[in-house]
């Protein structure tokens, strides 16, 4: 019976995630291809070639292509409203829609969630973080993981009396990452870690079960 139970969760920690993994995937593609499906697009570009095809040609491939040119268009017109919101007048049409949604209950909360998460997925953090780092915070004694975000502050220089350079540091809260403390340290109190951004950051947000590969961390040069 113990090596039963055993086998048993050794099989279920083994296949879990492909099983979630799988099911996900599906679930994503279930719901583009329901959005496809039903969307205005499709239905004209259908419209449009059927004229071309008699109902009987309409086959599997036919519809295949018809999902395609939908998938197509939606790509394009998504770049085409991206491009339009580098104008000036558009950019300040969509704060105040997105102001109009942030005052609506309910949605205000589905809106603001699902920002934060597309705002996690493609943000640029290569950039906007140099580096994972290990900090003493809040207090001396307890360590915390933050970002450096740059080396330099120089504002900050003339009124903390210290020959270090200052850093800036900022601690993510978990598991939601998007919001944090933004502290200064010193550089001698500051310790580069051995991991990537994107480890430390699924690091944070799952409170700490999600473990990157062991690295020896190094003091900053």
């Amino acid at each position: 019976m113990k090596n039963f139970k055993r086998y048993f969760y050794t099989g279920l920690i083994a296949l879990l995630p492909i099983v979630i993994t799988v099911y996900i995937f599906n679930w994503i593609v279930g719901i583009m291809m329901s959005l496809l499906t039903h969307s205005f697009i499709t239905i004209v570009i259908h419209e449009i070639l059927v004229k071309f095809v008699t109902e009987q040609e309409m086959d599997f491939y036919f519809q295949v292509l018809v999902y395609f040119i939908s998938l197509v268009t939606m790509i394009g017109g998504t770049c085409l409203v991206g491009m339009t919101l580098q104008v000036v007048f558009f950019a300040k049409v969509m704060k105040k829609i997105k102001e109009i949604f942030i005052k609506i209950p309910l949605i205000k909360q589905v809106y603001t969630t699902i920002s934060q998460i597309i705002d996690i997925v493609v943000s640029d953090r290569e950039k906007a973080y140099q580096k994972a780092v290990l900090v003493q915070y809040p207090r001396k004694g307890i360590y915390s993981i933050g970002f450096l975000t740059s080396q330099d502050n120089f504002l900050l220089d003339k009124y903390i009396e210290t020959e270090e350079k200052l850093y800036n540091i900022f601690i993510p809260t978990s598991p939601n990452p998007t919001s944090g403390m933004f502290i200064v340290v010193p550089k001698s109190e500051v310790r580069i870690l051995d991991i990537k951004i994107d480890d430390a950051i699924k690091l944070i947000i799952s409170g700490g079960v999600i473990l990157p590969d062991k690295e020896e961390d190094k003091k900053i040069e």
